[in-house]
């Protein structure tokens, strides 16, 4: 009987030991993400569809790689109703994102932040060693969103393309 209870001990201790490994290496690599930090003006289009379709295409590549979307003058809660369509056509579930107005934290340490049709607000400064990128071709999604679609992935292919790859 006490065999099998130190064999079951041993057991135990093992999948704990395995179980705190695989959590800490999961911890590891999520901390080492890194940030694309896309800014348009409301931060519910054009930013969103940019950061939405680089998360989407980056897994393919398995790189450390992390978008969010940020807004330098956010003026609504919720995601325009064709976008949410547009982006669910093609995988992408935005139904419940809100958008935020670009900080001080988003702009303390990604590796670029993309300005799409916008700048960032007067009080927010990015350190010298964020490459800050314009992408004011992009058209207006809200009159034709197939060819706002096309052009944000066409720079996020042309974005990933430049990325360190380790």
């Amino acid at each position: 009987m006490r065999r099998a209870w130190m064999r079951a001990a041993a057991i135990a201790a093992s999948v704990l030991a395995f179980g705190c490994v695989t959590i800490s290496c999961f911890a590891q690599q999520t901390a080492a993400e890194r940030q694309i930090l896309f800014v348009c003006e409301h931060g519910n289009v054009k930013s969103l569809m940019a950061a939405s379709y680089f998360n989407q295409n980056i897994r393919e590549f398995n790189l450390p790689y992390r978008a969010v979307a940020r807004g330098s003058a956010p003026d609504s809660t919720t995601v325009p109703a064709a976008i949410v369509q547009g982006l669910g056509h093609d995988g992408i579930d935005v139904s419940s994102f809100q958008p935020m107005k670009v900080s001080t934290s988003d702009i303390a340490s990604p590796v670029r932040i993309i300005l799409i049709g916008t700048s960032l607000p007067a009080n927010l400064h990015a350190s010298s060693k964020v490459r800050i990128e314009q992408w004011n071709d992009v058209p207006p999604a809200s009159v034709d969103f197939e060819a706002a679609r096309e052009s944000l992935r066409k720079h996020v292919q042309e974005l990933i393309a430049q990325l360190p790859r380790r």
